[in-house]
């Protein structure tokens, strides 16, 4: 009798074992399947956001070599941003890879016809549409640097039409001042702040006077201020 109970113990204890070890397996396949729903999604939004940062370079260079009526440069870069166009339109949205063809139609036939300032306007739109798609959970960088490069662009680009958009100016001017707030408790260097804030207070004054020179000066001065930032706050990731 004590030796059967002995074997019914010895049995249940086996059985216990067994169950321990598969709700064991079960918990950390469920942990595995957790970590990996998880961290799928913020791959694809990182590798997402790497072809969109890379896709911004040849429309940054097509507003500089438009503004300079370079028309060669600005087949080429063209001809770079085709490049990248499939892969571009793989991880927009489907409403914004329309708005994206629409977009780079626009730019050939602007090229076509050397219209210097409309193709420059072209790629100032698609900038902003790559920027926007950008997602922040898979982001290295503040997306607001990016924006106030777009804005940079988008005030050399309106001070070089041949009726300046005063209103529109302003409108880009308040944004990018916008922007700036933000993010400038987070910029590290002390003068970088100050400088980027007195190029801030530059813009608004051009808009307020209407100055186009003051205007253009003004925006290059930004622009070449947003590369500093993204020196500084890179270095803080």
């Amino acid at each position: 009798m004590i030796m059967a109970v002995r074997i019914l113990l010895a049995d249940d204890h086996k059985m216990f074992r067994q169950a321990m070890q598969t709700t064991r397996l079960i918990f950390l396949a469920i942990v595995f399947s957790l970590a990996m729903t998880t961290s799928a999604p913020a791959s694809q939004a990182i590798n997402a956001n790497e072809v969109l940062l890379s896709a911004m370079s040849p429309f940054e260079d097509m507003i500089e070599f438009a503004l300079a009526k370079s028309d060669s440069d600005v087949s080429n870069a063209l001809a770079a941003a085709d490049q990248q166009a499939i892969g571009v339109k793989t991880v927009l949205p489907a409403s914004a890879a329309s708005q994206f063809d629409t977009l780079m139609a626009g730019l050939r036939r602007a090229a076509t016809d050397k219209d210097h300032h409309k193709a420059a306007s072209g790629a100032v739109e698609v900038f902003r549409l790559l920027i926007d798609n950008l997602q922040t959970k898979g982001l290295k960088e503040t997306k607001e640097v990016s924006l106030l490069d777009y804005a940079g662009f988008k005030l050399r680009v309106l001070a070089a039409a041949p009726n300046p958009d005063w209103q529109d100016i302003r409108r880009t001017v308040g944004e990018a001042a916008g922007w700036w707030n933000t993010i400038e408790s987070r910029v590290s260097q002390k003068g970088l702040r100050d400088v980027f804030g007195t190029s801030i207070r530059g813009l608004d004054d051009a808009a307020r006077l209407e100055s186009i020179p003051m205007l253009r000066f003004a925006a290059q001065i930004e622009l070449h201020l947003v590369d500093l930032l993204e020196g500084d706050l890179g270095l803080k990731q």
